[in-house]
């Protein structure tokens, strides 16, 4: 959640005062056990999903570094193909493993951040509170430890390390360098961050905000120019467990109807009721009208946060609708038997373009919420605001534990692979019923 430079007051930061380094460990531990805790098999029987073994695995054992700049869905992912080509130094039984673990280290990382003193701007009390509600976000299923779609969760760490106060020390420049490149060559969400950066440099006029436009500027040009070139070649073919060939991808169909059940129901009312409820309320009969509602709610509260919050909030709710805009208009979130709006209404379909919306709603709920009010209006305002997020723990006790992955057994896939001859291409099922070409060098 950014931060509230408005603040009266900068407390000392709790994660300085006992003692840096080894509360920030504590911090991981902890955020990361409460991640694996959501869906255990994440670990326990870690297994590819998508794109992690279909494509960046088996491009980084086949080619490489090579792999490392070949555009994928229309843009580069440096990351998550470096991720790939680093799973190749321990046995193939590990790679699944060896993904999650650093998918996950690129969730818990946004909660580090936020609770250290770059963010003491901000209660510490209400900064624990934000990552809580962070790690525990409903409807949230498909970005949930997986490299595949670790992109959502490294914006969000590059957009908090743009917001918070600027890096003094060695280390956080270092950090946030490291990110900030990484970002901006791993995906588009890169580009939406350049006039993040350069609002905040026009704004804080110092030397650290200038270099943050600079780290990331590079890698936007580079992958503007890949969209440019591959963005036709965005839909994506890969072979299902029955042997067919699948294309992601098609016509948006985009309607009134459809975007009022997108962003009322998948954004506003599933960050807070979560996608298990979701199902549920789809036997509404009057359904489209409690999600226009929710719409015009969560608009509003994003409104005034628009018109009235700090800089930080500002920026982050125009990234997260940036970034939301970028794909609606060309997602990749079924195939393209329907319109892709379609797949988009559908409850558990391409969530991981709610993430940074949900996000910036409810950092608009927590800021309204914690405003001292004075005037009647603002009080029944904070009052509406804390109420919405008194519904939030239906959505985390709902969607707290997300269903294991289908065991295809992968052991023993990874054992049949070690025992084959040279040249022999071994064929491995993977989640969501994809299919894994790997010929044995």
């Amino acid at each position: 959640m950014p931060h509230t430079s408005a603040q009266a007051a900068v407390c000392p930061d709790a994660t300085d005062l006992a003692g840096g380094i080894c509360l920030h460990a504590v911090v991981f531990v902890v955020a990361f056990v409460i991640v694996c805790s959501r869906r255990p098999d994440a670990v326990l029987n870690a297994q590819f999903y998508a794109e992690d073994g279909a494509v960046w695995y088996s491009d980084a054992y086949r080619l490489g570094l090579h792999s490392l700049m070949m555009p994928q869905s229309g843009y580069l992912h440096i990351l998550t193909r470096l991720v790939a080509l680093f799973a190749l130094l321990f046995p193939f039984s590990w790679a699944p493993l060896i993904l999650n673990l650093s998918a996950i280290t690129v969730q818990v990382l946004p909660v580090n951040v936020f609770l250290s003193s770059r963010f003491a701007a901000i209660a510490f009390p209400l900064r624990l509170l934000a990552c809580f509600l962070y790690l525990a976000l409903p409807n949230t299923f498909e970005i949930d430890a997986n490299v595949t779609n670790v992109q959502w969760h490294l914006a969000l760490l590059a957009c908090l390390l743009l917001l918070a106060r600027p890096a003094r020390s060695r280390g956080w420049k270092v950090f946030d360098a490291a990110v900030l490149v990484l970002t901006s060559f791993s995906s588009p969400m890169g580009i939406l961050l350049v006039p993040v950066a350069a609002v905040l440099w026009w704004k804080r006029r110092n030397t650290w905000s200038a270099a943050t436009l600079a780290l990331l500027s590079p890698g936007a040009v580079v992958q503007v120019l890949t969209v440019l070139l591959h963005w036709q070649s965005r839909q994506t073919p890969h072979s299902n467990l029955a042997g067919e060939t699948i294309l992601n991808g098609g016509a948006n169909g985009a309607n009134v109807v459809r975007f009022a059940a997108i962003m009322g129901r998948q954004v506003f009312l599933s960050s807070l009721l979560g996608v298990n409820t979701q199902n549920w309320l789809l036997r509404l009969d009057d359904l489209h009208t409690l999600e226009a509602i929710a719409a015009a709610i969560g608009f509003a509260f994003l409104l005034y946060g628009l018109c009235s919050g700090p800089i930080e909030l500002k920026l982050f709710i125009l990234f997260a609708l940036a970034v939301l805009t970028l794909g609606l208009v060309s997602p990749l979130a079924g195939p393209p038997d329907h319109p892709q709006w379609y797949w988009l209404c559908t409850p558990g379909c391409g969530n991981r373009y709610y993430f940074l919306p949900m996000l910036a709603f409810l950092a608009s709920l927590l800021w309204v919420a914690s405003r001292a009010a004075t005037a009647s209006a603002l009080r029944s305002l904070r009052g509406f605001a804390i109420v919405l997020l008194l519904l939030l723990p239906i959505g985390i006790y709902r969607d707290w534990h997300y269903p294991p992955y289908v065991n295809f057994d992968f052991h023993e896939y990874a054992e049949r692979f070690e025992r084959v001859p040279s040249g022999t291409k071994v064929i491995i099922p993977t989640n969501p019923d994809w299919l894994m070409e790997l010929p044995k060098h």
